[in-house]
């Protein structure tokens, strides 16, 4: 599943169980992994997310997260996205965080910019103007993150449609995937965004969700049920 991004809060719900969980994400061969940096108010995050930052902020430090994200670079073969706020990129130092450790790095309240991280993803919705898209995508490295509708992370009751409003436009200006994510759950769900024209999804609290309800056989269980798509 190339095509498929999945968040996962780094060392959640501890080390030895992070790494347990990302062995079945190489098993299903998914193409990307989004590593939550976390921060003491992730406000734009559901509680599913919240809480599995709050399990592990007090054990990280700069030389932790480095790494952790070097034995990832050393075991697997997905590409590794750090995800965080402008709070966890001062507090934990990430811009001297060695760029071989990791892809790109998505900052949800604070456009970096710079020679310090190795690629940059944003994230887009259908209020941003023109100008700003392609100001972004001209920024932009590995895929293209189209939010599917305004609110937070974990907290739709069903997949939004607001993407489909800007999909042709976004499409249009870039020859990177886009994926899109926000309220993204199951099959139905990812059948959907893709008949819309989206080249893959992202899953966040979901899958987060997933792993809290089944453990490692649950998420085994939930992407072989969400594989039938791709």
């Amino acid at each position: 599943m190339k095509n498929l991004v999945l968040y996962l809060t780094i060392n959640y719900p501890t080390q030895q169980t992070f790494f347990e969980i990302l062995d079945v994400i190489e098993e299903f061969q998914i193409g990307y992994v989004e590593i939550g940096i976390p921060v003491s108010d992730p406000y734009l995050d559901g509680s599913v997310v919240r809480k599995s930052q709050e399990k592990v902020i007090s054990d990280l430090s700069a030389e932790k997260i480095a790494a952790v994200l070097s034995e990832i670079r050393e075991r697997y073969s997905f590409k590794t996205i750090l995800m965080t706020y402008y709070e966890g990129v001062k507090h934990f130092k990430l811009e001297k965080l060695a760029r071989r450790l990791y892809d790109a790095i998505l900052c949800v309240d604070k456009n970096l910019a710079g020679d310090n991280y190795p690629g940059f993803v944003h994230t887009f919705s259908q209020d941003m103007d023109q100008g700003l898209i392609v100001s972004q995508l001209s920024q932009s490295s590995q895929f293209i993150y189209l939010v599917s509708g305004e609110g937070k992370t974990g907290e739709f009751n069903q997949l939004p449609e607001e993407y489909t409003k800007i999909l042709p436009y976004v499409k249009k200006k870039t020859n990177l995937p886009i994926f899109v994510g926000f309220g993204v759950k199951n099959q139905q769900d990812i059948a959907s965004l893709l008949a819309n024209g989206a080249d893959g999804a992202i899953i966040g609290s979901e899958f987060i969700k997933q792993f809290n309800e089944g453990g490692i056989s649950g998420i085994r269980e939930y992407l072989t049920d969400i594989q039938a798509v791709f």
